[in-house]
């Protein structure tokens, strides 16, 4: 199904993007020890463990989703991975 194959290339895009971000937040929070430093790391680690959840369930139980459902799936992984994308230029670029 097109869509699953589509959310599942948008998680893995998402566990990329924040595994930068982690990186990116630990280097900041080695150097400030400010408490919205580590709020930024837990953010996004909490946020990486659901996305490879999320990955592991779109990717070992795809036969058991309907188009209708698949639709909404992509859609929401959609927005999250436009979020991200954001989130990643303004910190870099930063």
């Amino acid at each position: 199904m097109l869509e699953m194959d589509v959310t599942v290339a948008l998680e893995i895009l998402n566990v990329v993007l924040l595994v930068g971000l982690l990186y990116v937040f630990m280097q900041n929070y080695r150097s400030m020890k400010t408490h919205f430093g580590l709020g930024l790391i837990l953010f996004a680690g909490i946020l990486l463990l659901q996305n490879l959840a999320a990955l592991g369930f779109h990717w070992f139980m795809v036969a058991y989703y309907t188009k209708e459902v698949a639709f909404h799936a992509l859609a929401l992984k959609a927005l999250e991975s436009a979020a991200l994308i954001v989130l990643s230029w303004i910190t870099w670029k930063a």
